[in-house]
């Protein structure tokens, strides 16, 4: 198993997407990259709302890839100790080594209902901006984007606290 270095991880993912291709993700640092350059062509058209989704993608971007790194390195040390390990050859970790790592990660695939939907509304932004120049400049000087930031962030929150636990078993807090 190919050992990843979190350093290098780090360095690389400063450029949005790159720390993700460096260990070897490559979809998921396609997208990111794709998804920020659609926020860079799009901050034009609403400074606040871009920006401010451009400034999440980046720092989301780098602790995703951060965390990918040091559960490639537990990955590579539980294989080395599972093939290498004489005391403990062929045996799975013990229920302590389990509580110190904190289990594997789950796989965080990105949901297509999500995508298409945020597909469809840059694209009909887009859409506008460019059928209607006048219409579109009497909206952002109505401050609609400060109110659509606002209704997403309410709406995000109000998800949030009202999703079920995704773990069979687990409380919620």
């Amino acid at each position: 198993m190919i050992k990843k270095s979190k350093w290098i991880t780090f360095l690389l993912a400063i450029i949005p997407g790159l720390g993700h291709l460096y260990l070897n993700f490559t979809k998921q640092g396609l997208q990111i990259m794709v998804g920020t350059c659609a926020c860079i062509i799009l901050i034009p058209s609403i400074p606040l709302v871009f920006s401010f989704a451009l400034a999440i993608l980046w720092f989301y971007q780098m602790f995703d890839a951060l965390q990918k790194a040091t559960w490639m390195k537990a990955a590579s040390a539980e294989h080395e100790r599972m093939m290498m390990g004489q005391e403990t050859f062929g045996y799975p970790w013990t229920a302590q080594d389990w509580m110190t790592l904190g289990g594997y990660q789950r796989e965080n695939s990105m949901n297509p209902l999500w995508t298409g939907a945020g597909c469809i509304l840059v694209g009909g932004m887009v859409l506008l901006m460019t059928i209607f120049p006048g219409l579109w400049h009497w909206l952002l000087q109505q401050n609609v984007a400060g109110v659509l930031l606002a209704v997403a962030l309410i709406g995000y929150g109000l998800w949030l606290l009202f999703k079920r636990p995704e773990r069979k078993g687990s409380e919620s807090i």
